[in-house]
């Protein structure tokens, strides 16, 4: 189990939370987004949409980060990314991702 720490700045508010090993962000936490306890957006849930931009602290962090060609796309028409940026960017956390596509494989810090 990885520990997932959600900080909201605007409220200054934080969530801790257990999540599996390699399930999907989005998936660990809608439950928690549906029962009031969680301010993320999202509409799709299936990675086109852009609303469920998050940033990210881990234990990677600064490292390079491969980014899926969907995600590339959506992070470029919704979160302010360069369409010409390659695939791998540097991961540190003023870096916007979508939840929708971030597999859990460490314990995060998510910035909503």
């Amino acid at each position: 189990m990885y520990t997932l720490t959600f900080i909201n700045s605007q409220e200054s508010s934080r969530l801790e939370v257990t999540a599996e090993p390699d399930s999907m962000l989005i998936t660990s936490v809608r439950k928690l987004v549906n029962d009031g306890k969680l301010q993320l957006a999202w509409r799709c849930g299936q990675g086109t949409c852009g609303a469920c931009k998050v940033r990210l602290e881990h234990a990677g962090s600064g490292a390079m980060v491969m980014l899926g060609a969907k995600e590339k796309n959506v992070m470029a028409r919704h979160a302010g990314l360069a369409a010409d940026s390659p695939l791998s960017i540097p991961d540190t956390p003023a870096l916007i991702r979508l939840a929708c596509h971030i597999q859990i494989k460490s314990d995060l810090t998510i910035y909503v």
